[in-house]
């Protein structure tokens, strides 16, 4: 550990890291700045009950049953247990609690400024990677949820691990990188289930493209089971089902409906979405209820695509424009707002040309990276699309970015 922590300041004394520490130091007083004059202690309605049922009960609950608690399967569980364990070693104080939350987000935000150079450095030099890392640090979206309650940031952190940890691992399958790298993806997958579709192209693709001996993927396997598996076993001992999270029905449906826009509903049809809610989630109040509330919302969403596949076409086109570009009817407040809308537009526009560039690249970092950003506009242009579900393609888009903006200078030098 002490020849870890000499190595590090080592580094920031070596004149060609100075930048980066700058860089560094500059990204945690933004965020720290940015907490403390913004920041929203508002605790969203369903972490707030799950919070309360552990703390209370010991119970992950969102609702109960004849005056029991019912074990919930509705939200990925990572975030919740992170928020209880942070209130364990809070001590009393609420706001210990929040300031905790808030410190070891900034903290997490910072690191992933770092990880995000680091992975740069597969593509650019380090001018070029520092800049880059420079324009991620500076996105408002990156910096605001910091100071929001919301797995947002967490997911963030650990999708920009992952794919640093990854680069390692291709280059050097020792125990250590595969232990690293599956608990990585473990834990990703209980942050939001659309994960586990993520890691299994993954493990697909860095066998059909390196090669990677049967063993190392067993052993991956093996350990990330080893991860999500308490929550797992946990949800089969109570619903006779091998389940991870179990909204995508509702999600798909709330998408994918008669009232649907991008953000699944605008803020004028509430009412009216409620109203169509109710009609569909009418199932049995019993323990197995968010299962088959969930899979009423599937059927659902099932037959109005198939009624309607014309309609639902241009809505999921529209959806994938939105998640590339921006929402035009957006009713998110401070959508439009100068300092979050440039930087996605400017983002948007200069990371577009390169989707080509990545494509007929074979590096498999840039490959990878591609079909990684591709998948992912896939997957959420299928549900709904909310402002902050950019932040999971956000490095990828900066990385498409600085591969446009270096195309140009590299074109204007030669000419």
């Amino acid at each position: 550990m002490k020849k870890k922590i000499n190595q590090i300041f080592d580094n920031i004394i070596d004149k060609k890291n100075y930048l980066l520490a700058s860089l560094i130091v500059v990204s945690l007083l933004i965020r720290i700045l940015t907490v403390y004059f913004i920041k929203d202690s508002h605790v969203e309605y369903e972490w707030n009950i799950l919070l309360n049922n552990l703390i209370e009960h010991k119970s992950y609950s969102l609702r109960s049953f004849n005056g029991e608690l019912v074990p919930s399967v509705l939200m990925p569980p990572l975030y919740a247990f992170f928020l209880y364990f942070i209130h364990t070693i809070s001590f009393l104080k609420e706001s210990y609690f929040l300031y905790l939350v808030f410190f070891i987000q900034i903290v997490l935000s910072t690191y992933s400024v770092y990880l995000f150079y680091q992975i740069n450095q597969n593509f650019f030099s380090i001018k070029s990677s520092l800049i880059n890392s420079f324009i991620f640090s500076l996105i408002p979206l990156n910096i605001y949820v910091c100071g929001q309650i919301t797995s947002a940031n967490i997911q963030l952190f650990l999708s920009v691990l992952f794919l640093k940890l990854l680069f390692v691992l291709i280059k050097n399958k020792t125990t250590k990188n595969i232990i690293f790298f599956s608990i990585t993806s473990g834990l990703l997958i209980l942050s939001r289930g659309e994960f586990l579709i993520i890691f299994a192209f993954t493990l697909f693709f860095i066998f059909i493209k390196k090669k990677m001996e049967i063993i190392n993927l067993i052993k991956i396997l093996m350990i990330v089971f080893l991860v999500i598996s308490p929550y797992v076993i946990r949800n089969y001992i109570h619903f006779n089902q091998f389940i991870i999270v179990k909204s995508l029905g509702y999600n798909l449906w709330k998408g994918n409906n008669q009232l649907s826009k991008v953000e699944g509903y605008g803020k004028f049809e509430i009412d009216e979405f409620k109203n169509l809610y109710d009609k569909v989630k009418s199932v049995n109040e019993d323990k197995y209820y968010e299962i088959n509330w969930d899979n009423a919302f599937v059927s659902e969403a099932k037959n109005n695509i198939q009624e309607n596949p014309i309609v639902y076409t241009k809505l999921f086109f529209k959806k994938l424009f939105s998640f590339y570009f921006i929402d035009l009817e957006s009713s998110y407040p401070n959508y439009y707002n100068f300092f979050h809308i440039y930087p996605i537009i400017i983002l948007s526009l200069l990371s577009f040309p390169s989707l080509i560039i990545f494509f007929r690249n074979n590096k498999f970092e840039n490959k990878y990276l591609g079909l990684y950003f591709f998948l992912f506009f896939l997957i959420f242009s299928i549900f709904f699309i909310l402002p902050r579900y950019k932040l999971v393609i956000l490095p990828i888009q900066v990385i498409l970015a600085g591969y446009t903006l270096n195309y140009v200078i590299k074109k204007i030098r030669k000419n």
